[in-house]
């Protein structure tokens, strides 16, 4: 396992976090999602679109999950609904 160098993670991340907010966000607000850093979705008829960036606590790591759910919302399987 690397060792953790918090100094460097945090830049790695606030540098990469710029960078999204500067090329990615405007894009995906020209196809209209809404939401804020980190969270967005893409409300349509037949489904909602939704787009997640999460970062490594170790850094050098982006994910992004993209998903899709109903357009009411989701049922999580303890059976709280997330609607927005």
């Amino acid at each position: 396992m690397r060792e953790r160098n918090d100094n460097r993670v945090t830049i790695e991340r606030e540098n990469m976090i710029h960078s999204l907010k500067k090329n990615v966000v405007p894009v995906l607000r020209e196809c209209g999602f809404k939401g804020s850093f980190p969270h967005f979705y893409l409300k349509l008829e037949s489904r909602l679109g939704l787009i997640m960036f999460q970062f490594s606590a170790w850094g050098g790591t982006l994910y992004v999950e993209v998903s899709k759910c109903a357009p009411d919302g989701h049922l999580d399987a303890s059976g709280v609904l997330y609607t927005k």
